[in-house]
């Protein structure tokens, strides 16, 4: 039995109006263990010492004590979404024959490719991308591995002209600063992958706190990145030799530059008219300028 299930095992000593509150706590652990005592008040439609009541018949001294215990489920809930598996079955990839074996990874990636785009939703991508053009500034947050990904799409959303910035999560220090500067008109994109970070939970909390836009790119629907708010996009990563195989994600980060090019219209024609310019200059051969001189 987890944490909240324990505390809220004899539920014959809370009153009916108690167990209103318990149920609404249950029900959303990962929202109450962010919320603050008046929030919560406000959401069930109970008083402040009503809940604190119900913390005291349930064994809890505070409402920090509750949510104590509501991050520690959470944490519980995130590592038995993320078991620690690094490789796919052993006889997936028991095959001696090396052409065959080359096919069947080749199967494994365009299986992802193709599962990802079929489950495209062209409104939804092309409101991100207008989202992301009127935002003041992206913020991109990644862990691990995947953080590779999240310096590329900084990449290809500065070149459109968006100004983006990625983040390492564990960088504690900057991640913070990103965090602290956020304003309801910036855009945060995550990315999350197995093994799933927990501190992500932390950071969509916040961001929901904040106001804040979301988009995901995860691999799965049961990632704790992949919440109501956010506007999540699946990019299937198993394969046979690694469990995060990201031939998806980097397509889909295309995709979604390319909707942002077709969504800027002339504006985009001007870009690539500039960087043209920029580097007909920056790659002029000078010694060629001085020849033209004499």
């Amino acid at each position: 039995m987890g944490a909240l299930e324990e505390l809220f095992e004899n539920r014959d000593k809370l009153t009916n109006k108690q167990c209103a509150i318990a149920d609404y706590i249950m029900s959303a652990p990962d929202e109450v263990a962010y919320m603050t005592l008046r929030e919560l008040s406000q959401r069930v439609g109970a008083s402040e010492v009503s809940i604190l009541r119900m913390c005291h018949a349930v064994g809890l001294e505070s409402f920090v004590e509750l949510k104590k215990v509501l991050r520690q489920h959470n944490s519980q809930q995130l590592r038995r979404a993320a078991p620690p598996v690094f490789l796919s079955r052993e006889e997936d990839r028991n095959l001696n024959d090396r052409e065959v074996m080359l096919s069947a990874v080749c199967q494994d990636e365009l299986h992802n490719l193709q599962e990802m785009m079929n489950g495209l939703d062209h409104e939804k991508l092309f409101a991100c991308a207008q989202g992301l053009l009127e935002a003041d500034e992206v913020a991109v947050f990644a862990h691990d591995a995947s953080f590779l990904f999240a310096e590329y799409l900084a990449y290809r959303l500065n070149f459109l002209r968006i100004k983006s910035r990625s983040y390492k999560i564990g960088d504690s220090d900057s991640v913070q600063t990103a965090l602290a500067r956020l304003g309801k008109r910036d855009y945060v994109i995550l990315l999350s992958f197995p093994p799933y970070h927990q501190p992500i939970v932390n950071l969509v909390n916040f961001c929901r706190y904040r106001g804040v836009r979301m988009m995901t790119i995860t691999d799965s629907n049961e990632s704790p990145a992949a919440v109501e708010d956010s506007s999540v996009f699946l990019c299937r990563t198993s394969a046979r030799y690694y469990y995060n195989s990201q031939a998806a994600t980097a397509s889909f980060i295309n995709i979604l530059s390319s909707c942002i090019a077709h969504s800027l219209g002339a504006r985009f024609d001007e870009i690539l008219s500039q960087e043209r310019e920029v580097g007909s200059f920056i790659f002029t051969d000078t010694n060629d300028e001085k020849k033209g001189s004499v």
